[in-house]
């Protein structure tokens, strides 16, 4: 019976799944761990910032009205509120 393949010939690809990569599975693992949690700090850090910067700017223009509490409050519900795209 002839064999279907023959096995004796070479691969046209020389990568094989029993070629040695050269750094281990594991530090790789933790490289691309360390690498996402180091991009999601970062991320997580602008937002914070983001954030404090907005409501900064929020915080000082309400306190900056000379009217009463009540008028302040539903001025600046209405001045964020009234932003085109809801915000």
């Amino acid at each position: 019976m002839a064999a279907m393949s023959d096995l004796s010939q070479t691969p046209f690809f020389s990568i094989t799944a029993t070629a040695n990569p050269g750094v281990p599975k594991v530090a790789e693992q933790a490289y691309l761990g360390l690498v996402a949690s180091l991009g999601g700090l970062v991320a997580a850090a602008l937002l914070i910032f983001a954030v404090a910067t907005q409501s900064a700017a929020d915080a000082e223009r309400i306190a900056g009205a000379e009217s009463g509490s009540v008028t302040t409050l539903v001025a600046a519900f209405a001045a964020t509120h009234g932003r085109p795209g809801g915000r």
